[in-house]
């Protein structure tokens, strides 16, 4: 049941991953066109360009960490035994998800005070901000089944 659950979850986050990706890709290459060609082009798109940016890091980050495929802090590793590493794994999965959801809280605050304080030319923009705690509260997510699966081995 896990494991579908985190299968499912991967699936949704590569497909946000991709569009996202896609569409910073699309995004880039018309204002480069109507730039070279017509001589104008929209500042609006550099802004949801720097935004999709964060958006396809965050995701990932996300998916690198669902794969265990994310920056680990290794050189105490090559000291270690494999069954000290395993025994430590739930718990610094336990202390990353801690980490995480607290970035999760405080981007969370982060984003209703955007959300008060903006200026209303750049409200249009603040929906974007909404990945700061999406993305810390999956990488939470995911750090804690990783915790669940290292606990049923």
């Amino acid at each position: 049941m896990i494991e579908k659950f985190e299968q499912a979850l991967v699936k949704v986050e590569s497909v946000i991953a991709a569009f996202s990706l896609f569409l910073l890709l699309a995004l880039s290459l018309f204002q480069v066109i109507t730039r070279n060609f017509f001589d104008f082009g929209y500042p609006e798109i550099e802004i949801i360009n720097r935004n999709l940016l964060v958006i396809c890091g965050a995701m990932g980050a996300v998916i690198a960490t669902s794969k265990l495929r994310h920056i680990k802090i290794d050189v105490l590793t090559s000291f270690m035994s494999k069954r000290q590493i395993s025994l430590l794994r739930c718990p610094l999965a336990l202390f990353s998800a801690t980490v995480c959801l607290l970035l999760c809280y405080y981007g969370g605050i982060f984003v209703m005070d955007e959300w008060e304080y903006a200026p209303a030319n750049e409200r249009w923009a603040l929906p974007f901000t909404f990945i700061y705690p999406f993305g810390f509260g999956l990488l939470g997510l995911h750090f804690l089944l990783i915790c669940l699966h290292t606990a049923r081995r």
